[in-house]
């Protein structure tokens, strides 16, 4: 049995140590929000829509009022105040109009039976073709909580609402270094530091890719304070294993508090979070493989900048059988998705050999080839052909 917690507990974590880092906020016009994370609440001053207004041309009329109704007055269009409704008479009116006080429905032209400068009917019932004061929001009402990421679409509410800028916390400055020797010597190329800071990006923050760290303890120690003091958040990539090459956690460690290590997940598994108090900075230690590092970004690093969030899942057929290699871990399964069908990338039935009837998780988390795929199956039991399961598009992973 693990002894890791699972994506949810450690997303949590991550979620919670955004507290501990001190964010400046300022305005923004509404034109620039999208991405950007409310700083205070939006809460309604007045009632949205502020009166009753009807959603079609027609005849504005009390259903208390027998018929015929006496047509009476002009025409009230969009831009007019409201007025007062005289008893048994029907006022023409224009979608969009403010309905008159008294009036509670209203009778659309083309169903309306008008002679002699009276309507006969029909008759309507209460609240007909009328959308109602504060049926939108109520006043007092919290439209948007503190925290909530705002996206564009958002710009037209607050618009109605009558803000032009709302408060909003400033992007997070993220240091992105790889670590190792290999890495620094540039024997091998850094395969994670720009997939992590492009995410980051997407999540509204800013990302500075740092020059790689070598696997000397007193070095990366020396190297990754000077980041800490430079960033709110240091993403660093490569090194979080038990080997006797792996320092990386063991330096941030120096630096701060070990909040969490391990993740019941593969790839990704071996993950740190750790506060770095002194700083007001807080570290993600990820490790080195790319798809291993994609899986933990998305799973630690997205709730950390981002807060909590739900994944968007669909529904396929596993194209074939596919043993697991331990339990209770849970594997993510990058697959393509075809006609219904959830091919896992890197088994037999896919184009990419990575392994036979057994998810080799070690294989897929070195071959970057598979984040060419559509999603993820995040699975703790054996994949059996035929079975519907659940998978999330990488575009829903990547989105806050």
């Amino acid at each position: 049995m693990s002894d890791e917690p699972d994506r949810a507990a450690v997303a949590a974590i991550a979620a919670g140590l955004r507290e501990t880092v001190a964010c400046d906020t300022g305005t923004v016009p509404l034109d620039a929000i999208d991405g950007r994370r409310l700083a205070e609440p939006v809460v309604a001053s007045a009632p949205l829509p502020a009166h009753d207004y009807a959603t079609m041309d027609g005849f504005a009329v009390a259903t208390g009022d027998g018929l015929p109704l006496s047509i009476r007055g002009r025409d009230i269009g969009p831009d007019d105040d409201q007025s007062g409704h005289e008893p048994g008479t029907a006022t023409p009116i224009a979608t969009g109009a403010p309905l008159p006080r008294g009036a509670d429905a209203v009778v659309p032209e083309e169903d309306a039976r008008v002679v002699d400068g009276t309507l006969r009917g029909p008759r309507a019932g209460a609240g007909s073709h009328v959308i109602g004061r504060g049926s939108h929001v109520g006043a007092g009402e919290t439209v948007l909580a503190r925290g909530t990421v705002l996206s564009a679409r958002n710009a037209a509410l607050l618009r109605d609402l009558g803000r032009e800028r709302v408060v909003v916390e400033r992007p997070l400055s993220v240091g992105v270094v790889a670590t190792g020797d290999e890495v620094a010597a540039d024997v091998q190329p850094d395969r994670d530091s720009e997939a992590v800071a492009g995410l980051v990006r997407r999540w509204g923050h800013e990302a500075t890719i740092e020059r790689p760290i070598p696997d000397d303890p007193a070095v990366l120690r020396e190297r990754l304070a000077a980041l800490a003091a430079d960033h709110d958040v240091l993403v660093t990539s490569g090194g979080t294993s038990v080997g006797s090459g792996d320092h990386t956690v063991d330096a941030l460690a120096d630096l701060g508090t070990v909040v969490q290590r391990g993740i019941a997940l593969r790839p990704g598994r071996p993950v740190a979070c750790v506060r770095l108090d002194e700083y007001d900075a807080v570290g993600v230690a990820l490790p080195g493989k790319p798809v291993a590092a994609y899986v933990a970004t998305v799973a630690v690093v997205a709730p950390l900048v981002g807060g909590e969030r739900s994944h968007v899942w669909r529904t396929a057929t596993a194209a074939c059988d596919l043993a697991l290699p331990e339990a209770p871990i849970e594997y993510a399964l990058p697959v393509v998705v075809e006609d219904g069908t959830a091919i896992p990338v890197g088994s037999p039935a896919s184009d990419v050999s990575l392994y036979d009837d057994r998810y080799r998780p070690g294989r897929v988390a070195a071959c970057p080839r598979v984040l060419g795929a559509d999603g993820i199956v995040f699975r703790t039991e054996p994949l059996a052909a035929g079975e519907r399961l659940r998978w999330t598009p990488f575009a829903a992973l990547e989105a806050l």
